[in-house]
């Protein structure tokens, strides 16, 4: 499916490594190859110093020095914060990625919609992370309106407990609708529970993946949607 656009997000060790492993390089090596893009996942614990600056920035440097440039299209910072209170530690971490190399691109995740000001120190943010039957509620129009400002490329929305191909479907068009408008998806079958903390929704690619990648292509290209 050349005409979409792939971006895998490559987290080793939870970020936290300190040589390159084959296996990641093998894969990165060939989805680069294949079209797609890899993202180098970083952890930020939200800002607030149980993280230190210091190794964010060994962590981001290492992605670069172990997995090269010409795998790594840029950064991932997980567990973003969402208020001002953090936005000066966020704007350092996204100033220095941004003096390495201006073209890597930085992906915020705080899993939900970040006061505007974080639309500087990011150039896409997660602004959903849930469940399918929360995306289908969410609707930023009432109090999010600085969202319809920027691109969909600046939106990302990723989406678990969705439990089979037609929900899947649902949250894809979604995605790309006017009031949702966001331009990255991704949508599992994997669940994780919030009341227990149970789950790891990211562990493994989803049983409808092929139909996946089939629908983001029918929905931009105003196709008919595959059949589940």
């Amino acid at each position: 499916h050349p005409a979409v656009s792939i971006t895998a997000i490559m987290n080793p060790n939870n970020g936290n490594f300190s040589s390159a492993d084959t296996n990641f390089i093998r894969a990165a090596t060939q989805l680069v190859d294949a079209g797609g893009a890899v993202l180098g996942y970083v952890y930020t614990r939200y800002g607030k110093g149980s993280r230190s600056m210091a190794d964010i920035k060994t962590n981001i440097d290492r992605y670069l020095r172990f997995y090269g440039r010409e795998r790594i299209a840029g950064i991932f910072l997980d567990e973003m914060a969402s208020d001002t209170a953090q936005l000066d530690f966020y704007r350092e971490i996204y100033r220095y990625i941004k003096a390495i190399d201006p073209s890597l691109r930085v992906v915020g995740n705080p899993g939900m919609v970040p006061d505007p000001a974080f639309s500087s120190v990011a150039d896409t943010l997660v602004i959903f992370e849930g469940t399918a039957t929360d995306y289908q509620k969410y609707d930023p129009r009432a109090k999010d309106t600085w969202l319809y400002t920027r691109g969909n490329q600046m939106q990302a929305a990723l989406v678990h407990n969705t439990d089979n191909c037609t929900a899947m479907q649902s949250v894809v068009q979604a995605a790309a609708s006017a009031r949702n408008n966001a331009g990255w998806v991704y949508a599992t079958d994997r669940n994780f529970n919030y009341a227990t903390g149970a789950g790891n929704p990211w562990a493994k690619l989803p049983m409808y993946w092929e139909s996946l990648v089939q629908t983001v292509g029918a929905v931009n290209s105003g196709t008919s949607l595959p059949r589940c």
